[in-house]
């Protein structure tokens, strides 16, 4: 015969304890959150990360599309085509304006061919630039100087000009913008032939 006693296991005949106290089977987002705090930050970096290349890529690919789409200037070709739209221009602009588009073509050419600072220059230093440039000073500072200082007088003079002087200042600008890329060409020529020859002298010999 087994005999119970009540002063080892007490609880057993207590008869307001029924079941044992369940164990909880869902945590709270705040333990799950601390217990995988190192994963929750590694996925979060790794979103900003994205989230910030997605903004870079937005905001850098429309400016390299539009350099790789936009057609590069021919200086020559467009200052010969604003020299035809001006010499047509119906009813054709009066005396200063006309000079002054004309002055603004010649010079944005020379700025383009010739990488001189000529649009922002007054006609004075305009002249110095082409002084010291080692192209257009050989043939081309004598004839910009002339055209320079009869646009100025032009521009600044209370005198009437007929179309005859409008007419003479754009053949001159023209027939610059003409001579002035042939030698440009010219001298392109000469660099690479240049340049190529003294590749065919630094190869190594077979």
């Amino acid at each position: 015969m087994v005999f119970w006693t009540t002063n080892q296991k007490p609880y057993l005949l207590d008869p307001t304890v029924l079941v044992d106290s369940p164990i909880p089977v869902f945590k709270s987002l705040g333990q799950l959150a601390k217990e995988n705090s190192l994963g929750i930050l590694i996925v979060l970096t790794c979103l900003i990360c994205a989230l910030l290349l997605f903004l870079y890529k937005k905001n850098i690919n429309p400016i390299e599309e539009t350099k790789k789409t936009e057609p590069e200037i021919d200086p020559f070709t467009e200052a010969l085509k604003q020299f035809d739209e001006l010499s047509t221009l119906a009813p054709r602009p009066k005396a200063k304006p006309f000079i002054f588009k004309l002055s603004e073509i010649l010079r944005l050419y020379v700025e383009r061919q010739f990488k001189l600072p000529a649009m922002e220059k007054t006609g004075e230093e305009f002249i110095q630039e082409v002084s010291i440039h080692p192209l257009l000073r050989q043939r081309f500072e004598m004839p910009l100087r002339e055209f320079v200082q009869r646009g100025d007088r032009i521009k600044y003079s209370a005198e009437n000009f007929d179309s005859k002087e409008l007419n003479s200042l754009l053949d001159s600008a023209r027939e610059f913008v003409c001579e002035a890329q042939r030698d440009w060409e010219e001298k392109r020529q000469m660099d690479e032939e240049r340049l190529n020859t003294e590749k065919a002298l630094n190869r190594p010999s077979t």
